[in-house]
């Protein structure tokens, strides 16, 4: 049984929705960027959030994804659709721009989330670091492998849609002959 209601949403509405979603995502990499070390001391302190920086490395990526559906609502609009189908959505190019950009923003922010020295961590061992993580340089590293290959996925469709789609120009197309070359 389809759970699926209409809302009726005018771009007004829409974009609201889309600054909420930026506030609250760059709000969250402020977040884990600065609690991902913390020193023993500021932690028994109750200094920090005390979110679970994990859980809110989920909640980035699923509201993510709920920017890439107002960003193609908006798109729909702007093309006079009145309608939006999310699958539908999904194999445009639009979608896999919007998609390419999110995995890129997120290793951009992965990149900034400072973590203890592994060399440092190794040689005097956790227990006597007074500081703790959540994500390693591991972790990271890890997580920013899997985005990448995500974006170049993307990025490889994007690149495909450039090379084989073309348009027919039948009006005004004299002012763009000189910059034509064959």
């Amino acid at each position: 049984m389809s759970n699926n209601k209409t809302i009726k949403l005018n771009s007004g509405k829409i974009i609201s929705i889309r600054k909420q979603l930026d506030n609250k995502i760059t709000t969250y990499w402020h977040i884990i960027r600065s609690e991902n070390v913390m020193s023993k001391k500021a932690l028994s302190a109750g200094q920090g959030s005390g979110l679970d920086l994990k859980a809110l490395y989920n909640t980035i990526t699923q509201l993510q994804e709920t920017r890439i559906k107002i960003k193609g609502m908006l798109v729909c609009l702007n093309n006079g659709d009145t309608s939006f189908n999310y699958d539908k959505f999904k194999t445009t190019n639009n979608y896999n721009i919007f998609a390419a950009g999110e995995a890129k923003e997120a290793i951009a922010q992965l990149k900034m989330i400072k973590t203890l020295d592994p060399k440092i961590k190794a040689k005097k061992g956790l227990k006597n670091i007074g500081s703790v993580e959540t994500f390693s340089s591991a972790k990271i590293a890890q997580l920013i492998k899997d985005l990448q290959l995500v974006a170049n996925k993307f990025d490889s469709k994007l690149e495909e849609f450039n090379k084989k789609t073309e348009i027919d120009v039948t009006s005004n197309s004299d002012s763009i002959k000189d910059f034509l070359t064959i």
